[in-house]
């Protein structure tokens, strides 16, 4: 549903500012990741300083995983190492540890995959 809404979003802007889809598109998703990388990767620190290392689920998978959605992560990795990687990789990559991170949370803690509301 939200992906629906961006397409649609990034659609009207491209109408109504001449720019060509495609820009707008990039321009959406490197907002998407940096959002990802903010809400995730600075979530999963800050609940680290928190509530501490343990249990292992605790913050690290939002960590990783918003470090790996972060737009500088391939230019760092293309120029340091020489390892190419594209956008499709690297979400996959951020989506498999969060993914990970939840069956953490089932496994260990005995808790349900997706977190229920009470209300």
């Amino acid at each position: 549903m939200a992906l629906l809404l961006i397409a649609a979003v990034a659609g009207l802007v491209s109408a109504a500012t001449g720019v060509h889809l495609r820009i707008v598109a990039i321009v959406t998703v490197k907002l998407v990741a940096w959002g990802w990388f903010f809400l995730a990767g600075i979530g999963g620190l800050m609940l680290l300083i928190h509530e501490g290392p343990l249990p292992i689920t605790n913050g690290w998978f939002a960590m990783f995983s918003g470090i790996a959605a972060c737009p500088l992560v391939t230019p760092l990795l293309r120029q340091y190492f020489g390892v190419r990687i594209s956008g499709a990789v690297q979400f996959l990559v951020a989506l498999l540890i969060i993914i990970a991170g939840r069956l953490a949370v089932v496994i260990v803690l005995h808790r349900p995959f997706l977190p229920h509301r009470d209300g």
